[in-house]
Parts: structure tokens; C-alpha cells; sequence
């Protein structure tokens, strides 16, 4: 019994994870600039130099040495179900600039192939100006990089000078670029076979982008019963991503290398932000654990319809749900951004609670996984059942999701559209908190 539940609950993630592709918020920039240009400090701080990532390293060798292994020896005994680095992984001040890049990437374990291009992501609403276009393919690691051709990226140069505020933005959504993608034994990569994290916990460990779920969700709160028939759960580490950049960028600007102290940061809001998404800290909000062992049950006698009608609705109502909140933006910043009301959620957050260890899972994770049960009433209720509630569909890729908004408005009527606005603006006063108490811990150890 325990072993057909286990396989069930993997099951279940695996499909999920599949056609969501593990992301959570659509072009993570559009979130972040409201939250961040609403800090007086950031937004009127002076332009900084762009720096490589290589002039970093080699600049700031010996004293990185002895923070990650400061870093690795609190994370084994501070982060919950950490897996920690090999010894043969470490960062040591070798003296060696041939290969000062790679090791680095190998040391804090992501993918070595991640590109650390000196650039720009544009805003909507923002000119192109005298700057040159990049390629996003040039970005990114992933073969399919159609998401990222909505988005104006641009050069810049070692030595240029770049508002911190754009820097913070931009590295915002660098890690759905390929950070986290072949990082387990069982991903066909080499680097996978060195970085000590065993075989992925869930997902499809042959889908490109499927590999990078345990490292963008946080199942912290669910039933003792779930993680009993599925320990694999707590294998995530969203948390080992958000504090080893916090130090990082603690590091980069105690030593004058702002540039990368900005881009650090960036980094770690981008998972601390994952977890406000309520379908990436709960596996299948509103279905109760009952309700999935007795579904389980029914498919162990031969009946797996409603396991699989459970798998589809969650992963079309989590599709409906970013991309909603993508177009809501993305429209707000190409017409009013001031009198949007998800824009103004994001200038205007939740009560601030300071930054701790336990943070990301106590108060992010946790506040999302209580708000699921709510944000799952409220799509099926505001969006055509056809996207939501039909298990028959599937709503990622579909024409219908790319029409969603005129979906809405015909299935559901113009009110629908509101509802569905202010759930997200619910959802942003908490991220926007999120942010800013990061950056503010970040900022009192400057």
C-alpha cells in the first residue's frame, strides 16, 4: 500500500511538473520594478560599472574561498534536508583564471553551461535606444527559448555604467534561463553525476526544463500522512538558493563590487518570488489528503479516471493563473501602469516582516500554501470551465490560453477579469513584502 500510494503521489507531481514546465510568474521584472523603483534609496542610488563575472571571481578569489566554506558549513547544519556539496566541488583560491569561471558555477551548483552575459531586460514600455538587441538564445540554455522572444534584451559592456535598479530587475528572472536545469544524477549530464543532489525527486528527469522543480518549489506544510507515503516532497531547495546568493551579494558589496552585489540579489528574489506562487509550495491545492488517498485508491482498483482529471485541472488552473498575471502587467505597463490595480498591490505591500533563516519557509511558503485553497476557488470560478474545470483540455499551448483574456470576458462576463485582477493583487502585496525584506536584511549587512 505504501509503496502503490508513493508511486501515486509521484505520479502526480511528475505530470504536474510536466506541463507546467516548473515555472511559476511569467517575466519576473514585470513583478519586481514596482516593488523595487518604490525604494527611495535604490531608485535614486548612482549609475555602478558592469562587471564581469570572470573580474569578479579573480578579483575576489581567496575571500569567496572562505565564504562558501563558511556558507557550506552552515548549510549543513542550518538548512532542513540539505544536500551537501562534495568536497571535491569547493571553491578554492587556486590561483588558476583559466578555469576560475567553472569553478565557481561547479561550487555554488548550477548549471555550468548558465550564460553570464552583461545585459539589460528591457520593460515593455521601455526604448531600445542607442543600445544593440540581444539574441535571447544568447541568454539562455534552453533549446526552447519562445517565452523570451516577447522581451527586448540589450548589451552592456565591462566598465559601463548601469542603474543598480535595472540590474536588480534584470537578474530577477536569470535563473528560469537554465540555472537550475540537468543538476541530478539521473539528467544525462555530467555535471549532474558531480553535484550531489541524487536522483530528481520528482518531475521528469528527461524533460529539459522539468529538472528545475525542486529547486522553484517549497512543499513545507503539508499533512504528516503525505510526507509519510512521500518523503521525496521535502527534497527542495529553494532555500539553499536564497541564502547562498543572499551571501553572495553580502560579500560582493562589502568588497565594492556592487554590480555583482546587485545581480546576487536578483538572483535570490527570483526563487524567494517561486514561492509565492500558491501551485509551487502546495502539490494540488484544494484537494485534501483524503481526497487524495481515496482517488489513489480508485486508480489501485483499476479506475485511475479521477487521478488523472486532478492531475490536468491543477496544471491547467496553474497555467491560467501565470499567464493571467503576465498579461495583466504586461498590458499595464504598455498603457497606465500607475492606475493598474496589481501595479499599485505591488507599491504598496503587506505589513513588513523582518528577514530570518527560516523566512522562505515559514513565511513565504506558508502564507502561499494558506491563500491556495482560496486562489483555486477563485479561477475556477472567474475563468470558462473549458481552461479550468474540463480535464479533458489541456490548457497550456493551447489557442484558448493565448485568447484568455477575450475567453474570460465572453464565458464569464467583464466581472470575471476584475476578480481575477485583484486575486492577483492579493497575491503581489505579498510578494512585494517578500522583496522588500530581503533587500532590506541585504542592505543592513552592506
Amino acid at each position: 500500500m505504501q509503496r502503490l500510494f508513493y508511486h501515486y503521489i509521484a505520479t502526480l507531481i511528475l505530470f504536474v511538473t510536466i506541463v507546467i514546465n516548473a515555472k511559476a510568474w511569467s517575466e519576473h521584472p514585470l513583478l519586481a520594478h514596482p516593488v523595487l523603483s518604490s525604494i527611495p534609496d535604490l531608485k535614486n542610488t548612482q549609475p555602478i560599472e558592469a562587471m564581469s563575472l570572470y573580474n569578479f571571481l579573480i578579483n575576489e578569489e581567496k575571500g569567496l574561498a572562505l565564504l562558501m566554506k563558511d556558507f557550506e558549513d552552515w548549510a549543513r547544519l542550518s538548512i532542513p534536508n540539505y544536500a551537501p556539496t562534495p568536497d571535491q566541488l569547493k571553491f578554492n583560491a587556486t590561483g588558476n583564471t583559466n578555469d576560475i569561471v567553472a569553478r565557481f558555477l561547479y561550487a555554488i551548483r548550477i548549471n555550468p553551461n548558465a550564460k553570464m552575459r552583461l545585459y539589460l531586460h528591457l520593460l515593455p514600455n521601455e526604448s531600445v535606444g542607442d543600445y544593440q538587441l540581444i539574441n535571447p538564445q544568447e541568454l539562455t540554455t534552453l533549446n526552447d527559448y519562445s517565452s523570451l522572444k516577447h522581451t527586448n534584451y540589450v548589451e552592456i559592456t565591462e566598465g559601463q555604467k548601469v542603474s543598480p535598479l535595472s540590474v536588480l530587475c534584470t537578474a530577477n528572472d536569470e535563473p528560469d534561463y537554465g540555472f537550475d536545469l540537468g543538476l541530478f544524477e539521473n539528467n544525462n549530464t555530467d555535471y549532474g553525476l558531480l553535484y550531489g543532489f541524487g536522483k530528481q525527486p520528482f518531475g521528469d528527469p528527461n524533460l529539459e526544463y522539468g529538472s528545475q522543480a525542486p529547486f522553484h518549489m517549497g512543499f513545507y506544510h503539508e499533512a504528516s500522512i503525505v510526507y509519510f507515503f512521500g518523503p521525496f516532497l521535502k527534497k527542495t531547495y529553494p532555500e539553499y538558493r536564497i541564502s547562498l546568493f543572499k551571501k553572495l551579494s553580502e560579500y560582493a558589496f562589502a568588497t565594492g563590487n556592487d554590480y555583482w552585489g546587485w545581480r546576487f540579489m536578483g538572483w535570490g528574489m527570483h526563487y524567494l518570488g517561486d514561492l509565492s506562487m500558491p501551485y509551487h509550495t502546495a502539490p494540488l491545492p484544494g484537494v485534501s489528503p483524503l481526497k487524495m488517498i481515496w482517488i489513489n485508491l480508485k486508480a489501485m482498483l483499476g479506475f485511475p479516471e479521477s487521478k488523472n482529471n486532478a492531475v490536468q485541472i491543477v496544471s491547467n488552473r496553474h497555467a491560467v493563473l501565470e499567464y493571467f498575471q503576465w498579461l495583466v502587467l504586461k498590458n499595464a505597463y504598455l498603457n497606465n501602469p500607475d492606475s493598474n490595480i496589481v501595479i499599485k498591490a505591488l507599491k504598496n505591500p503587506i505589513g513588513l516582516i523582518e528577514y530570518s533563516n527560516d523566512f522562505a519557509r515559514n513565511i513565504v511558503a506558508k502564507e502561499s500554501v494558506e491563500r491556495s485553497k482560496h486562489v483555486d476557488l477563485v479561477i475556477s470560478k472567474s475563468v470558462p470551465e473549458k481552461l479550468v474545470s474540463d480535464p479533458k483540455f489541456q490548457t497550456p499551448g493551447s489557442n484558448e490560453l493565448k485568447d484568455l483574456l477575450a475567453q474570460m470576458n465572453q464565458g464569464k462576463g467583464e466581472d470575471s477579469i476584475v476578480k481575477m485582477t485583484e486575486l492577483v493583487a492579493e497575491i503581489m502585496q505579498s510578494y512585494s513584502m517578500y522583496l522588500l525584506s530581503y533587500y532590506n536584511s541585504i542592505k543592513s549587512n552592506r
